[in-house]
């Protein structure tokens, strides 16, 4: 009879110990709603476009920029309350550094490269009929 009750106890452990992992993942995601999917961004002057791209993958933030250039990887993303910063690296070895404040569906910040810095806004793409 102990035995019994020694594996329930157990199983039942386990199971709320999974059930935890589960919520901490669902947490993670939640954090990162406000910035997954995709993003329409320019320049303020309109001068120059972009496409950001942010999804969790393994439970890891990662992102993808796209602009005039080509397509590059986000380095050094990071998201914390509200606020995002990447950099990529485009052409020739450019590199790129990205901050920007992300509230309702839409992104204001600063693009920063060797020639300078640049304002830039942006909205997210509303999805259509598919989960992230």
């Amino acid at each position: 009879m102990l035995k019994m009750r020694l594996k329930a106890t157990t199983l039942l452990l386990a199971g709320m110990a999974l059930l935890g992992l589960a919520s901490v993942g669902t947490a993670q995601a939640q954090g990162f709603e406000p910035l997954l999917g995709v993003w329409d961004v320019t320049m303020e002057d309109g001068s120059r476009e972009f496409v950001f791209e942010f999804e969790l993958q393994d439970g890891k933030l990662s992102g993808r920029y796209t602009g005039a250039s080509g397509t590059a990887e986000m380095a050094d993303l990071t998201y914390e309350d509200h606020a995002v910063k990447f950099s990529v690296t485009v052409g020739n070895g450019m590199v790129i550094d990205f901050t920007a404040i992300v509230a309702e569906g839409e992104l204001t910040g600063m693009l920063s490269l060797e020639f300078g810095d640049a304002a830039i806004t942006g909205r997210r793409r509303k999805q259509t009929g598919v989960d992230p």
